[in-house]
């Protein structure tokens, strides 16, 4: 295991190196940018496979959760929770309206569009939520309890540091 603080690498910010005298492998090595997205991807595969009955993508999961957790909130209010910009949120909602999973009610003048479960959308994510529970307790048993919290920690702290 690899620990950043017991490297010494050198990023290049001396006068007598260069940015391009960095070893493509030790950035990969140490690039949290890389092992977060690599991290995330994995995590992500292990999910979408366990809500495959469901027909949801982890993604869309997430958004059917978040909104039921606050039982109506605005695309803006979504938009800030899971780190999305509004495009992005806007394209991962089409397919669940259409499914009929979420309604999504214009407001008059400058009030937001309100976002809500519909009963369909209850029922699927009542569903969901059996398979994540398999899934979660999975990678949690993999991982070991103690590991799997300083996970969600570390998660939490860095996206704090970067939002």
């Amino acid at each position: 295991m690899m620990y950043m603080h017991h490297m010494k690498l050198d990023y290049g910010h001396s006068n007598d190196q260069s940015a391009s005298s960095l070893q493509p492998q030790a950035i990969i090595e140490v690039c949290l940018c890389h092992h977060a997205r690599r991290t995330a991807r994995a995590i992500t595969r292990l999910f979408d496979e366990a809500l495959q009955p469901t027909g949801l993508k982890a993604s869309q999961f997430n958004i059917l959760a978040a909104i039921a957790a606050r039982d109506s909130t605005s695309v803006a209010e979504m938009s800030r929770l899971l780190v999305l910009d509004r495009t992005t949120l806007s394209r991962n909602l089409k397919p669940l309206r259409e499914a009929g999973y979420l309604t999504m009610d214009g407001g008059a003048g400058r009030r937001p569009d309100v976002l809500a479960l519909t009963g369909s959308g209850r029922v699927v994510l009542e569903k969901a939520i059996e398979l994540w529970r398999g899934a979660q307790s999975q990678l949690t048993g993999r991982l070991g309890t103690g590991q799997a919290g300083m996970l969600l920690q570390s998660l939490e702290g860095a996206a704090k540091a970067v939002i």
